[in-house]
């Protein structure tokens, strides 16, 4: 794993392979010593002093309650930027230890420009106490590197130090001291402070981060988790199927319905074809054809006499405003039952016919509402 360590104001660059430190003079010639690197994953830390971390006492329930943006504003007292301005992070220990680290989005936003530049895949961005070992409990971790005093208080808590003498005074009585790499300067203002038996000093090495891309103070823009993303799409899934099942059932409902109405309809229309044409077959170009033929030569020979007979019989019905409710001509005879206003115009036009040359019979007369209705026999 390629390690990168971000220089300070004017500061150098450094790069490590797990080894020791080996420095840039610029950002060309770190690009230049980490060619066998680009393309690879690698690991940034960038300047402690750039963040503000705290750590509270919170029991779990509160911490549950706060929920994530209740913890951001815990911060708030501590910083001098507003909170919105600030990328939050936290993570919390069994069982009622908080620690929130603050950093202020325009720094996160020109840290990741720098790394751009650098062709390597950065999948972790931390602040660089952790590259101190990680003390014992009782225990503070103080290294001198490249120049830098790092403070590692605990497995979360740590920090860039200017002042070591000012820092100490903050300290608890009692606490022990695990150092590395101090001068003379810096060894005289901890001896002034703390006894000998509270220091233990140790040789740095670059320690081996696990998990780095998962650590809680990764301050680069999570991506959506697998799970989540596999939460979102399962859900989506759901919906759509559920989608689909309605609209099948509605669509086989449909289906069914339009199904047993044309079901209906063709009964209906068998029926009906059988009620005109009988029990004939199916009606195609040639039994129509034939049919039809065979119902011209059976009338051929017809008699005209009730046409002409209706002819002549019509005007006068009309005249007479009589409507013919049923018409029947048989053997040359003319049978018609009459609807008249009363049955003197019935007999009205029995006399009319007659005259006309008619031999016309009025039959049985019966009233039917406000008129009658009466038979006649007209030859």
């Amino acid at each position: 794993m390629l390690y990168l360590w971000m220089p300070e104001a004017n500061g150098v660059w450094q790069w490590s392979t797990g080894e020791s430190w080996y420095q840039a003079s610029s950002l060309e010639h770190l690009i230049q010593e980490t060619q066998a690197y680009h393309g690879e994953e690698a690991v940034a830390f960038f300047p402690s002093r750039d963040v503000q971390v705290v750590q509270q006492t919170l029991a779990k329930p509160q911490y549950k309650k706060l929920g994530v943006d209740g913890v951001k504003y815990l911060l708030e007292e501590f910083v001098v930027l507003p909170i919105d301005s600030m990328k939050v992070l936290h993570h919390f220990q069994n069982p009622d230890q908080l620690i929130i680290l603050g950093v202020a989005n325009t720094t996160v936003e020109t840290l990741q420009h720098a790394l751009t530049l650098i062709p390597v895949k950065v999948i972790s961005l931390l602040p660089d106490f952790l590259i101190l070992p990680s003390p014992d409990v009782g225990q503070t971790v103080i290294a001198n590197l490249s120049g830098r005093l790092l403070v590692r208080e605990n497995e979360f808590m740590g920090n860039s130090v200017d002042d070591l003498a000012l820092f100490l005074d903050y300290q608890l009585q009692g606490q022990r001291y695990k150092i590395s790499n101090f001068t003379a300067e810096q060894m005289q203002s901890l001896e002034a402070m703390v006894a000998s038996d509270q220091i233990e000093t140790f040789h740095y090495e670059v320690p081996v981060l696990k998990k780095a891309k998962s650590h809680p103070f990764n301050i680069l823009p999570k991506a959506k988790t697998a799970t989540a993303i596999s939460g979102y799409w399962k859900a989506c899934a759901v919906v759509l199927v559920a989608a689909l099942v309605v609209q099948f059932s509605y669509d086989a409902t449909r289906w069914y319905k339009y199904k047993k109405v044309a079901d209906q309809t063709a009964l209906q229309a068998i029926d009906q074809y059988k009620y005109w044409f009988g029990q004939s077959s199916r009606v195609t170009e040639q039994n129509l054809k034939s049919q039809f033929e065979s119902h011209v030569r059976l009338n051929k020979g017809a008699n005209t006499q009730s046409l002409q007979l209706l002819s002549r019989v019509g005007p006068v019905l009309m005249q007479n405003q009589i409507v013919a409710n049923r018409v029947n001509y048989e053997t040359s005879i003319l049978n018609m039952e009459l609807k008249a206003n009363s049955a003197a115009t019935l007999q009205g036009l029995t006399q009319q016919l007659n005259q006309q040359g008619f031999k016309v019979e009025l039959g049985n007369i019966q009233p039917n509402g406000t008129g009658v209705i009466g038979l006649v026999k007209i030859q």
